[in-house]
Order: structure tokens, then sequence, then C-alpha cells
């Protein structure tokens, strides 16, 4: 017969393209058709005959209003097309001898028809049945035990199309994605004369087609075991209509002007929507319930477990014309298979498969022979084959049962079926001229095979009648090599290399992709030279698809090498005689140690108890390394360490930390500790700390010193002092032989304490000085003592001075309680601010303060005191911190602190005149730190008090104060105009006359 128009010749075809909707849109207008060109592929079936018409009773036995059914689960196997082998399904078929298959039969049933359906359980674990879609068929739990049966009954009240599947069991879920679904059909009665999917009119029809929607992913069903695999690893790779993909699916046999009805059955676990391109489909019915009239629709969405029923009319005209049918949601391909352009270079293109067929209007012939010959017992050897080798192509061909007609010829394609039939690779050894040839072949050379890919590629073959019809094509798979086996997981070791040594070369060859054996394998060094004139490598496993390869690089090719980046090549050998392209990996030669960038010794200077800010019990040793090979080519740093004055064996010292938690960078930072018990054993002086770093390749570098000091004898002080007008210059020199001096200080009387003593103010960094007030008339000794930069404090040095003309009244620092009167919770305690030295605590807003009654009707009084507001903070209220007072302890002259938000801490004095009015001078502002403070008042006509802040003029208050006189001092907390937070210390008080 003549080649059919439309998708089965080799031509190409125009056709229009319908936009596929999304689901919310499918029932819409269909939109404006697209003309487009598509690449024919022809069916492996030949033509399917007359019209389908309805279906046929099938899977159950009716008598009268009863259907029994047998389903039997078990054990199949699903051929693919571009699959290197069967994959493992479970399926049902409808007698114990049948093979399993996916869907399962189709069950036709009349509608009331009570329906009885035993299912057979072949697998290994309980297994149960459900129809998702059908009134009274509970869900059951338990199933069939393995080996056993289990019989469900249901009447089939309501027409349509149903999901059969495995039930509610443990396991159902995995057992559906197995394979075990179905499609039942419950037909209606006739409407008008013709059969009808509901019984009423809008849904008559001619023919009928079940269309059983599924996906397949070969590593899950080829799993060890499915029931445990992890499903979000479930990526399937075919999809399939009725058990087939594209092209190995059946056409839906139709005619022009003919109505099909299309029961859909989605049976797998994703969304598959469904176009037909060039007619509509009239949604008739969803999930077996009618729909209230017929819906039109481009393309119809068919989530998972659901089904419909779509009647799609055919038009007038021509017979021939072929309608696709597909899914318009996915790629249409199976596993990605590739065809097309052949070359070497050429990238292939994708192959039409999957969810794809053809509603076909081809008629029946009349008479004649207008199909051609069938092909079989495809083979193809060798496989696998190197491109070196031709490979020979084996075929039977037939036409008796198609025809009767002589067979002139046989051709084969390769990969891409839309090439121009009669332009194969012809056959060129058989009985051709009989109906009948056995054992025809035909070659394909090294040329054909040097313009294909490595890989798998399909030879499609097919054969020519004498009556000018060309056959249905049946295939075979070769697994060609062109460029041999593949070398994996290359190893050198060690890398770095840093000695003279041999290095370990270790790799997997691996020819399993393409289906030979792994026959040797050779390195070569920087330079990959002819095939076969490297050094060998000895295979663990030689002759098998997969062998581990290792060997040898001698010492003293590696003593020759340079150092720098340098590449070992290592390629495979395979049993079809290509060695495959070369693995490399570098190797870094790597002779010279690491080098010091930075270090140093934290204190620099330690009296053997002080240890670093970050770790006051150990020295720490900061030090960088860097490693650079010649040429540029850096190598890491594999560890450190370090050695006190001596330097030990390499490897023998205390070790370093890298800061980044791990070695291995061409440049680390690190650290080490050295507790400062290990220095007892040393001597007073300087000393190093030894370090060096070893890197990867194992080269020590160089031992580099960082110095440090342990000097635990304190500065030695001579010191002087001058007296004039009843103030004492203390004069001190330190000189220390180690270290360099950090302060000094003073004391008169009892020893405070190392550091607790009066501070001396630095004038050069060997002097220091002191100016002491208000001492009494006299001999005065002086201690002076000076602490080094090493912690460590010297003996003491004195100095005696003879004080004439004192006015001193009362000097108090607060080591003793010598103050005549104090009132409310008076609290002493070391102060920073002075050094540590006790000092007044002042707090709150109570009064807490002490007094001095020694003044004696005094007309003039000086005051000094030392003063640090802290945290003291009164938000904005006025407090007296001193008070000089009349016989009848009213103040006449004070000092008041506050401390404001915009202004910070402030002092201010002032003087109550004559006329018993309060005079203020201006506030001033006061440091938080400890600050000298001054006032002097005088009782006269035209008195005053002026206030000093370190020296400073701070201000003054005037007034007649003729009439005023002191008879004591308070200081302290004595008045509060609010609440206050926080604390200040007052310090060192001294009155004179």
């Amino acid at each position: 017969m003549k080649p059919p128009s439309g998708l089965r010749g080799s031509a190409l075809v125009a056709v229009c393209l319908l936009i596929p909707l999304s689901p919310a849109a499918a029932h819409a207008a269909p939109p404006a058709r697209i003309p487009v060109t598509f690449a024919a592929a022809p069916q492996r079936l030949g033509p399917p005959g007359p019209p389908a018409g309805v279906l046929r009773q099938t899977g159950c036995t009716i008598t009268g209003s009863t259907a029994v059914c047998d389903l039997w689960a078990k054990n199949g196997q699903l051929v693919l097309p571009g699959a290197a082998a069967p994959v493992p399904i479970w399926g049902f078929a409808s007698t114990s001898d049948a093979p399993a298959g996916t869907p399962g039969p189709v069950l036709v049933v009349d509608q009331d028809d009570t329906v009885t359906v035993t299912v057979h359980n072949g697998l290994g674990t309980a297994l149960s049945l459900a129809v998702p879609a059908m009134t009274g068929l509970a869900p059951d739990h338990t199933g069939a035990a393995a080996g056993g049966s289990k019989t469900y009954t249901f009447k089939a009240g309501r027409p349509g199309t149903y999901l059969y599947e495995a039930g509610h069991t443990e396991n159902g879920a995995r057992q559906a994605m197995m394979g075990l679904t179905g499609a039942l059909v419950v037909r209606a009665p006739d409407a008008a004369g013709k059969p009808s999917a509901y019984g009423d009119a809008a849904s008559t029809y001619d023919d009928e087609a079940v269309l059983v929607l599924s996906e397949v992913d070969p590593a899950f069903n080829g799993a060890a075991d499915p029931l445990s695999t992890d499903l979000r690893t479930y990526r399937p790779k075919y999809r399939l209509i009725n058990g087939k993909a594209f092209p190995e699916t059946d056409p839906v046999a139709t005619d022009v002007g003919r109505k099909v009805l299309l029961r859909y059955v989605n049976g797998g676990v994703l969304a598959h929507p469904m176009t037909v391109l060039g007619v509509d489909q009239s949604v008739v019915g969803q999930n077996s319930r009618p729909t209230a009239y017929p819906e039109g629709a481009v393309t119809l969405p068919l989530p998972p477990g659901e089904s419909a029923d779509a009647i799609t009319a055919l038009p007038g005209g021509p017979d021939g014309r072929r309608f696709m049918l597909f899914e318009s949601g996915s790629l249409l391909n199976n596993a990605g298979q590739k065809v097309g352009p052949t070359q070497i270079g050429v990238s292939p293109q994708q192959a039409f498969g999957g969810m794809m067929t053809y509603l076909d209007t081809n008629p029946l012939p009349v008479s004649g022979d207008h199909v051609g010959p069938t092909a079989a017992k495809v083979s193809a050897a060798p496989s696998p084959v190197s491109v070196t080798t031709p490979v020979t192509v084996t075929a039977d061909f037939s036409d008796v049962a198609t025809g009767n007609s002589a067979i002139d010829r046989a051709e084969v394609v390769v990969d891409d079926l839309s090439v121009a039939e009669g332009t194969g690779i012809a056959f060129t050894a058989g009985a051709f001229g009989a109906s009948s040839v056995t054992g025809a072949t035909a070659t394909l050379g090294t040329a054909d095979l040097t313009r294909l890919s490595q890989g798998r590629h399909t030879l499609w073959v097919r054969a020519h009648d004498a009556a000018g019809n060309w056959g249905a094509v049946d295939s075979v798979t070769i697994n060609l090599s062109v460029t041999g086996a593949s070398t994996t997981g290359l190893t050198v070791s060690p890398n770095p290399v840093g000695g003279i040594v041999d290095l370990a070369v270790s790799a997997t060859g691996d020819d399993s992709a393409l289906g030979g054996t792994v026959s040797a394998a050779e390195y070569f060094v920087d330079a990959a030279g002819a095939n076969g004139s490297g050094q060998a490598l000895t295979l663990n496993a030689p002759g098998t698809a997969i062998s581990a390869e290792s060997g040898t690089v001698p010492a003293a090719v590696v003593g020759a090498l340079s150092e720098g980046r340098h590449t070992i090549l290592v390629h495979t050998l395979d049993s079809l005689g290509l060695w495959g392209p070369p693995a490399t990996i570098d190797l870094i030669v790597d002779r010279t140690g690491p080098t010091l960038l930075s270090g140093a010794v934290l204190p620099a200077t330690t009296n053997g108890t002080n240890g670093s800010p970050a770790d006051p019990t150990d020295l720490r040793i900061n030090a960088a390394f860097t490693d650079t090979t010649a040429g540029g080519v850096h190598g890491g740093i594999a560890v450190a360490e370090g050695f006190i004055d001596t330097a030990g064996a390499d490897g023998s010292g205390f070790t370093f930390v890298a800061l980044d938690g791990s070695f291995g960078q061409p440049t680390e930072n690190t650290y080490a500790l050295v507790p400062l018990s290990e220095l007892t054993r040393l001597a007073d002086g300087a000393h190093q700390i030894l370090v060096h770093s070893r890197d990867t390749a194992g080269n020590w570098g160089p031992l580099t010193g960082l110095t440090f000091t342990v000097d635990r004898t304190g500065p030695v002080v001579t010191a002087n002092a001058t007296a004039a007008a009843g103030v004492v210059t203390l004069n001190a020199t330190a000189t220390d032989a180690l270290s360099g001096i950090a302060k000094a200080e003073f004391f008169e009387g009892a020893d405070p304490g190392a550091g607790f003593a009066q501070p001396m103010t630095v004038v050069t960094p060997t002097t220091f000085r002191a100016t002491v007030a208000g001492l009494a008339n006299g001999a005065h000794t002086f201690a002076v003592r000076a602490q080094d930069a090493a912690g460590n404090w010297g003996p003491v040095g004195t100095a005696t001075v003879t004080v004439t003309g004192s006015a001193l009244i009362f000097a108090n620092n607060f080591d003793t309680g010598a103050w005549s009167q104090q009132v409310g919770t008076v609290r002493v305690a070391p102060a920073a601010a002075f050094g540590n030295s006790p000092a007044l605590t002042v707090t709150g807003r109570v009064a807490s303060y002490v007094a001095d009654n020694t003044p004696a009707n005094e007309a003039a009084l000086h005051v000094q005191f030392g003063f640090a507001a802290g945290t003291y903070n009164t938000n904005g209220a006025i407090v007296d911190i001193f008070q000089g007072r009349n016989a009848a302890g009213a103040a006449v002259v004070n000092v008041q602190y506050r401390r404001t938000a915009a202004n910070g801490s402030q002092l201010r004095t002032g003087l109550l005149n004559s006329a018993g009015t309060w005079v203020y001078s201006g506030w001033a502002a006061v440091p938080v730190t400890a600050a000298t403070v001054t006032v002097d008042w005088k009782s006269a006509t035209a008195g005053s008090a002026v206030l000093t802040i370190n020296g400073a003029a701070s201000g003054t208050a005037s007034g007649n104060t003729s009439n005023r006189k002191i008879e004591s001092a308070a200081l302290g907390v004595i008045v509060s105009t609010g609440a206050t937070t926080g604390a200040g210390a007052i310090d060192n008080y001294t009155s004179t006359r």
C-alpha cells in the first residue's frame, strides 16, 4: 500500500499546535491554532486497521447482571525504549499463567452489575484492592496475605471510567508505583441507538479507547527493596500510555467524521495534562460523574488518581490523517534519549518519546498487499564494540502474514528514524526475493562508526516488499566505545613530596558504561607519550569492567624533578583495544621549608608571675609562617614548634596551634602557650623562643629566635626631699638593669603595701616627683619605691626632711579613723581613682560624712582634698560634699556637686555673708577621675571663697564675712536636694590656716 499521508512517512508534516493551558484555564475557549512543522516519527506497529468501535468485553465473566473478575498480582518485567535491560514491575494479570502487565487488564462491566473481584496475591507483602471513585467499596487496610487471595464485591451503579489500584495496606502506595494499577469501565446503556458514555445523547460516540497514564523510575523499580527506598529520590524517567512509551505506543484506530471517546485514567503520581493537536476535546465526565453539560477543553488536566471521559469529533476529509495525542505539560522523551546528528562533535537532538500517540484515520485496505514485512530476531555483534571494529547486524524478515509479497531489500537506520525510508545502511547478505528472509546481514563499517558519539546507539531495522511497502521497524542497541575506558579516582602519595622517595600512584579503570573490560593502564609524568609507551600500572582485577590500578613512580624519577608543579597522567586500555582519555593530577615538588613572616613573645618582659594579657598564666608566642616553593607554587604549613633557648631534634619542641583551627594553608598564623612555671629554671636576663615550621611535603624551615626577658629584680631607688613653708618636694631616681621603670610611689609612716602608697609624677623615664603640703613642723621621713615593666617592685629608698613654718590644722587620707565625728553610715573602701588606697565613698542622698573639730575660731582656712566623681549621678540635684562650720555647727562656706545630662559633673563654692545670705560662684566642670580640689576662705569685710580644681581657678564667691568664723569642717554627703545614683570617692584631706 502507499505510505499514508500524515506522520507515518518520513516527510515533514504541518500540523496545528494548540497552546497548553493551565488547569484553571483548560475549559476556556480554545486559543488560535498556530501551524508548526514536526519531524515525523514512524510507529513501530503497522496500520491500526478498522476503527476501534466500542470496547469488547474483557477481564470479567458476565452472567446476567453478575460480573466475576480475577486479578493475579505477580512480578514481571517491562521493556522500555532505549533501556539497557527490562525494568522490574509488579503487575496484574487476568489468569494465573498470563504474564504481569502494567497497567493490569481492563475490566469491562455493565451498569448495575454486581461485580466480584478476587485478588490473588503473588507478592511478598499483603495486598488489597481500591477503586477510589466507586461507592459501596470500603477501604481495606488488611488485604490478602502473601500467597493468599481476597474477594471484593460491589455494585457498579454509576457508569464511567474508574481507576483500580493496590489498596490501603501499609505498602499500598509503593505497590501502585511499582505498576499495580488498571482501569475499570462501567458501560452505560445506548442512547438513540448509539453507544454512550453516560446513557445520554450528549455522550454518544463511535469509537472508544482506554488510556491509562503512568510513570516509571527505573532506579525505584530496580531497587533491591522498593518498599524501603527513599521516595525523595523518586525521579520518573519514562511516561507511559497503557504501559508503553512513544514510539511504541498503540495508536487509536478511528476514521474521518467519527466521534472518539477517550477514557483517561491517571494511575501515576504526577499530573498529566493531555492535548490532542488539531481538534478539541469535549469533557463529558470526570471521576465517573457526568458533567452538567459537555465542556470544551484544548488541554485536559488530569491529577494523580483521577479519571476523565472526553469525546473528540474528527473532521471530515481525506483518510490517512493522524492527530497527535500527547502530554503537553512535560518533556516528550524517554530518559533523555538522544537522536539526530550522530557525528562526533555535533550535539544530538532529544528523541521523541513519553506520553504520545495518534488518533489514526487510516481505513482498512480493501484488497491487495498494503502492509510491509515484519522484522524479528534483530541482533548486532560485537557489542560492546570499538569504533575500530565493524558491526554486523543480523535480522529475519517476513511478509507471509502481511501480504505474502517478496522482500526485495532491507536497511539499518542509526538512532534517527526521521531519515527518509530507503536511505539507511542496506542489508547486503540474505535470500532476498522470497516472502521470508532468514539471517540477513548488514555491516556498519568503521567509517559509519567514527561518525557516532561514544555510548549507546539504537539500530532500527526495516524491510521493503515488492508491493512497495516498508514494514514496521524493530531495533537492537549497541554500546560503542570511541574513547576507551575512563580513569577515575587518581591519587598520588605523598603529595606534595619533599624528599627523594617513591610515589604511590592509584586510580580506578572503568569500562562498565561501554560493556567492555579493563585490560591495562599506564602513567606518564608531565607529558603523555604514545599509547602503550608509559609506565605500566598493576591491575587488581584484570578482565573485569572495573579494576583498581596501582603503581610506583621511582625515587630516582622524583629526584630528577624540579621544584614546582608537575602532572601525573594515567589512562586505561579496554578489551576493545582503545586507550581512554587521561586522568591528571597535580604533583607538587617542594624541597624548601617554610619561613617565619613575623613573631612576638607576650609579654616581652616577665618576672615569672605575669603572663600575656590574653593568657595571664602563660607566655604567648605569636608566629606567622609561609611556604612557597621555587616557581611560586605554594605548599601548605603542616605543623609548627618552638624551643626555649636551645633547639632540640626536629619535631620534639612544644607545638603551635593554627589560629583558623587547622593547618594546611600556604600561610598560617599560629600561637603557642608556655606556662610560667617553665620559666623557674631560667636565670634573669634575655632569652629566646626558637620557632620553625614543617610543610606538608615534610620540609622543616630554619629556626628563628624571638627574644624575651626574664626580670625578677625590682628597680633601685634613691630619694631626696626639700621643704619650704611647710611644703615638701620629694624627688626620686630609679634604675633597673633589665627593664624600664613603670611607676613610683611614696609613703610616710606605716607601709601600706606595694602598689598602695601615694603615686608620684613621672618627670623622665627614670625620675619621679611628688609635692606634699600641710605637714606638721618637725622631721619627716618619706619612703620611696619603684616598679619596673616586668611588674617587680624594688626595695624602699628613704629621704628625711625637716618642716618649719607649717600651718597645718588637720590631714587624713582615710588610712586611719582620726576624724572627730562620723555622721550616718560612713564607708571607707579602696578606690581605683586613688591607686586603690582607702577613700571615703560618696553615694546616696542621706547624710553620711566625717567631721574635724580641730579648727579654732579660724578667720582664714585653706582646704584641699581629692575628689573622683566616678558614677555619682545627682540627676540635677545638688549635694554639699564639704562644709566649714561655725561654733553652732552651721555652715559658713561649702563646696557643692551636681551632675546633669547637659553639663556633666560640676562643682561650685558658696559663702554665707554677714546678712545671712548665701552667695555662690558659677558651676565649673570637674572630671570623673581623681581631681585635686582646694577652697580658700577668709573672714573680712571683703570676704571670699575661691575654688580651684587641679590647680586652675574655677570660681569665686564674694561678700562681707567679717562676723563669720570656722570651728569645724565636714566632708562627705552632707546635704542633698534630691535622689542620686552611683558613687564617687574623696581622699587626701588637708586643712591649713
